[in-house]
């Protein structure tokens, strides 16, 4: 088993990942000490006949290591069981080495931890790098394991303590590295959850230089400080999406191992179409696979134990019943297994990216690393961050400050993207991020405080190059901005702040499809400065639209061979803190990215003409599959708009491809609500 470009590959063949999180319906997370061979075939059996090619699921880890250092050898005899089955029905497993937190508020404890904190601990660190080496010893060849997952969902649920960037990168270091000490061709990842959005220590760029690839968990219900919605919605539906562009910033490929919701708590219908919108959204973003939690329901009788008994939304999440009849939402991911897996990805790669949302270097990088403080030559003079903190013996490392505000914004930034027809890449601003036509810096990446959401003041200079040389800029700012040489970039400059209750933009010269006088209103979601907007002194730049009070609100500016637009007031910051944001299509958001793109001039490489209906493609030579996603609850007939040398195309489907008659001027696809469609296209 090999990654082979963005996905995983077995003798050639590329394929995607398609199958499930695995937990006994009759025994719980306590299944190897209740071993139920027949029952486990049973599960094994129908996920074969759902067309299931993967099925990830947690190792014990006290079962494998009742002591320190002793290896049960019933434990690895139930694995053997395991990779049995996997040979018989054809299904690999993912297995996880270091369970700990699993469903609920679980700690899957050792007994012997006699409190010490597993990824700090020296002992405990010494006695995981020794059972991840023992089973990358006895399983290097083992042709059913699809990869090695560390852990899941860490930081490790018990500790009370912070784990911190340095922490991770190095336990994931070390367990990676005793794997590979014999066992040098399964891949590697690390099980997290909302790491990436939320910025927790194990977020993809602390881990990358020593897993094969990224998971994603994007449980969008549980992320309302990022997902202000029902779960069936606009915004909701690009939670998929975003996590794994975000995480393809990264540099590695990207797989879902974990999504879904309770059917105790959501209507079977509603989960059905926020699961096959996420899917097909994730898939034309780039990701290689899908494992949605969990495979069966629980069984009543786990309702009278821990940890179903304190967590009752824990019993429904599965796409079967605990006696095996498909759930709706089990009937759709069968089915979207089955048309994903009509795909011939043989050289196909992820979308690149029409334009840039830029990530700041000090969010992605590991704190506490100043490499790139521009400091050379010997410390004689010491510099000490005071944000950082940690700077005193018993003092704790400061918290990430303003993840919610900078990667609500960004998320909003993506969807209008998203709406006006692009396909966004979320490169790292320490990365080559030139190779984009075009930049979208959100406020607070234009900020000046906390030093953690904005990019670095050097960036200024290189932009500037940039846009002499043809680039485009469009950036939002609020009153807490600071661009120096703001004047030259942007063709006008700040003078003070504006708070405001409310914002309408009135245009006042023609921009895409705004002509004078047409307005466009935006709610204003507190009183915090981080909401205000900044007074502008024009320079020469033009104004394009004022706000109420016929203040400057947008401003163009050419400057060299390329352009810029400056917003002043932080738009989607307003967007990202707004309930239902997304959801009226009459609020206008998505028209002026769109005009932004016509005044641009950057145009993607597809598109429709509809904003719900997301398209992107998924290329190799001369051929390549267009996925279209439906976003909205409404069937939509979708105008295909590409520069792709398409001469035939045709729609996959369960059994067969049908061709669709298109031509240059006239290339309409339905697209049911909330679903997704899949063409593939070739000269």
């Amino acid at each position: 088993m090999t990654l082979e470009g963005n996905y995983f590959s077995k003798g050639g063949h590329r394929f995607v990942v398609i199958g499930a999180n695995w937990v006994s319906a009759q025994q719980g997370l306590l299944w190897p000490v209740h071993w139920d061979p027949r029952a486990i075939e049973a599960d094994f059996a129908t996920m074969a006949r759902m067309g299931f090619n993967t099925v990830r699921l947690d190792l014990m880890w006290a079962w494998f290591e009742p002591r320190p250092g002793y290896y049960n050898p019933e434990a690895f005899e139930q694995f053997d069981y395991l990779i049995k089955l996997s040979h018989k029905y054809r299904i690999y497993l993912n297995p996880i080495l270091f369970t700990g937190g699993e469903v609920g508020e679980a700690w899957w404890d050792v007994p012997w931890r006699m409190g010490r904190d597993p990824q700090s601990d020296p002992l405990m660190l010494y006695l995981e790098t020794n059972l991840a080496e023992e089973f990358g010893r006895r399983y290097a060849h083992e042709t059913a394991i699809l990869a090695w997952d560390l852990a899941d969902e860490p930081p490790f649920w018990i500790s009370r303590q912070a784990t911190t960037d340095a922490m991770a990168a190095n336990w994931t270091r070390l367990i990676a590295g005793a794997i590979r000490k014999h066992d040098k061709t399964h891949p590697i990842v690390v099980g997290t959850d909302t790491a990436d959005i939320n910025h927790g220590p194990f977020r993809p760029d602390v881990i990358a230089d020593d897993v094969d690839f990224f998971s994603i968990h994007p449980y969008t219900i549980y992320t309302s400080s990022l997902f202000p919605d029902p779960m069936v919605s606009v915004r909701g539906t690009y939670g998929a999406a975003f996590a794994t562009t975000l995480d393809l910033g990264a540099g590695k490929p990207v797989l879902l191992q974990e999504l879904g919701a309770s059917s105790a708590q959501y209507s079977p219908e509603k989960i059905t179409q926020f699961e096959r919108t996420s899917y097909y959204s994730a898939l034309a973003a780039g990701n290689n696979g899908f494992l949605p939690w969990v495979f069966s329901d629980a069984a009543p009788e786990q309702y009278r134990k821990v940890p179903y008994l304190r967590s009752p939304h824990e019993t429904q999440f599965g796409l079967v019943t605990w006696d095996h009849k498909i759930k709706p939402r089990g009937s759709a991911f069968e089915r979207f297994g089955k048309i994903v897996s009509r795909m011939d990805l043989a050289g196909v790669s992820v979308p690149q990216g029409d334009l840039a949302i830029l990530m700041p270097t000090e969010w992605s990088i590991v704190r506490g690393n100043h490499s790139g403080f521009g400091l050379t030559g010997p410390s004689s003079i010491p510099y000490v961050s005071v944000s950082e903190g940690g700077a005193v013996n018993g003092d704790a490392t400061a918290p990430y400050e303003g993840n919610q505000w900078l990667m609500s914004s960004v998320l909003s930034a993506y969807i209008l993207a998203h709406q006006a027809g692009w396909n966004p890449a979320l490169p790292r601003e320490q990365d080559d991020w030139t190779r984009y036509p075009m930049l979208i810096l959100p406020s607070p990446v234009t900020a000046t405080d906390p030093i953690d959401v904005h990019v670095r003041t050097d960036f200024w200079l290189k932009a500037e190059d940039y846009v002499r040389k043809g680039g485009v800029i469009y950036a939002s700012i609020g009153a807490d901005a600071a661009i120096p040489g703001m004047t030259t970039l942007f063709g006008t400059r700040m003078t003070d702040s504006q708070p405001v209750d409310e914002l309408t933009l009135k245009f006042v010269k023609p921009f895409g499809s705004f002509q004078p006088g047409d307005t466009l209103q935006y709610p204003v979601p507190g009183k915090d400065m981080k909401y205000w907007g900044t007074g502008l002194d024009v320079t020469s730049g033009e104004v394009i639209a004022v706000d109420q009070q016929g203040r400057p609100a947008l401003v163009a500016h050419t400057l060299g061979a390329g352009k810029t637009l400056l917003s002043a007031y932080p738009l989607e910051a307003y967007l990202g803190n707004t309930v239902n944001a997304f959801e009226s299509s009459s609020a206008g958001y998505a028209r002026l990215f769109s005009a932004i793109r016509d005044w641009s001039g950057v145009q993607p490489l597809v598109r429709t003409d509809q904003p719900d209906v997301e398209a992107a493609a998924l290329n190799a030579t001369n051929r390549g599959y267009i996925v279209l996603v439906n976003h909205g609850g409404a069937a939509r007939q979708a105008r295909i708009i590409t520069k792709l040398p398409i001469h035939s195309l045709k729609k996959l489907d369960v059994g067969a491809s049908t061709a669709v008659p298109c031509t240059l001027d006239a290339c309409n696809i339905d697209v049911p609500p909330y679903d997704g469609v899949i063409l593939e296209w070739s000269r």
